[in-house]
């Protein structure tokens, strides 16, 4: 199977160096970060984990044209990228292969489906964590399960393949039919953690060890699963600030990827985490206050 990254930034350099540390046939393409696709080229990725460094070698491009036969396409550019990112792959995209998205937020799928048939189309949520810390240069920032779904039709045997293929490189993986549930259940946790990190410059473990941080994000989680709800997500108050918090605790000293978007002067994801939220509780008739609130400080600090 022939695999192509779209997005080869942090965590996509890591999905992708795993697969290939594993044996599958790998491309990983970056049409923006010529010095890192550069670093890759010459000296292969680097994972840094505590003490461990892997190295693998893995071909990298700034061209599309890897992807005309590829069996599964990654998506893991930041969200608000997706649509120009799929334009520019759209013309060497294989009606047959696999599409991916393990993207934060909610939203991008419906610029992804305007070139991917639902039928081909794996949404997920992953809680493995990357930083990139140089050019070929990727932190192995955490570890956790990855969960994908079928956009559209049930599980199929090229599904269980490409689980069992990520599950070989060391990705826990599983399936799930509930997919836009786990998406909004994930976005519980963003909407609390990423704004309030990167406005106020903390690492993760901020919103529980500072009071005032800790006593906003459970009125930001409570307000947001309001609007959750109506996707299937089941939480009570306390289960979804317990779920938010539990994460903070154990990625406490990892950095955000907003806050890591502010300080190198990037836009953030906000209009598919909070900007979601306050969108889908207009369309219900939620009012979203501090989520409205956190996406227009956020839109402030970034471009």
């Amino acid at each position: 199977m022939k695999i192509c990254i779209v997005g080869a930034g942090a965590l996509g350099s890591l999905f992708g160096g795993l697969l290939a540390r594993a044996g599958m046939a790998v491309w990983l393409y970056n049409p923006s970060n010529v010095a890192h696709v550069h670093a890759i080229q010459r000296d292969g990725v680097c994972i840094e984990r505590d003490a461990e460094i892997i190295t693998v070698a893995v071909p990298a491009t700034t061209t599309p044209d890897a992807l005309a036969d590829a069996d599964l396409v990654g998506i893991f550019v930041k969200a608000h990228q997706t649509g120009r990112a799929l334009e520019q792959i759209a013309p060497k995209l294989n009606p047959r292969s696999w599409v991916l998205s393990l993207q934060n937020g909610v939203g991008m799928e419906a610029e992804i489906l305007r070139f991917v048939s639902p039928e081909r189309f794996l949404r997920g949520v992953t809680s493995q964590g990357a930083t990139l810390v140089g050019p070929g240069r990727v932190r192995w920032a955490g570890v956790g399960p990855t969960v994908l779904g079928r956009w559209s039709g049930p599980p199929t045997p090229e599904i269980d393949a490409i689980i069992a293929l990520l599950r070989s490189a060391g990705i826990e993986t599983d399936y799930s039919g509930e997919v836009e549930r786990l998406l909004w259940e994930k976005l519980l946790v963003n909407c609390a953690i990423n704004p309030l990190t990167a406005l106020f410059e903390r690492s993760n473990g901020a919103i529980v060890e500072d009071p005032q941080l800790r006593e906003v994000a459970r009125a930001v989680v409570c307000e947001a699963l309001r609007v959750a709800r109506a996707h299937g997500v089941g939480l009570g108050e306390l289960e979804a600030i317990d779920r938010v918090e539990t994460v903070a605790r154990r990625t406490a000293q990892n950095i955000s990827s907003m806050l890591q978007d502010v300080r190198r002067g990037r836009p953030t994801e906000i209009d598919y985490i909070n900007g979601a939220v306050v969108r889908e509780g207009e369309r219900l008739g939620i009012p979203t206050p501090l989520n409205l609130l956190l996406t227009k400080l956020i839109k402030e600090r970034s471009p």
